[in-house]
């Protein structure tokens, strides 16, 4: 579980740092999403979707839901805890 509120762009950079060590890489998905919020795919070497997130589109810090909701999603990419060992 997630142990620190973070804000949108320190969510996307640790996602993408992970994403670099797993050897994926995360694409806006530009045309989708509701009001602030935006979807990012999770692509395998092939371009393929393995997994998908939104984040919202404001600078504040993100609510422990949002958060929760991107950890679970991303859980089965990067394992168990990927959000602790920052």
């Amino acid at each position: 579980m997630v142990n620190k509120r973070l804000r949108p762009s320190a969510m996307l950079s640790l996602v993408r740092k992970r994403a670099r060590a797993h050897n994926l890489r995360v694409a806006e998905l530009t045309g989708r999403g509701k009001g602030s919020h935006t979807l990012y795919l999770m692509l395998d070497a092939r371009d393929e979707e393995v997994g998908r997130f939104a984040l919202t589109g404001h600078s504040r810090e993100m609510s422990w839901t949002v958060m929760n909701s991107i950890e679970q999603a991303l859980t089965p990419l990067f394992g168990e805890k990927w959000t602790e060992d920052r």
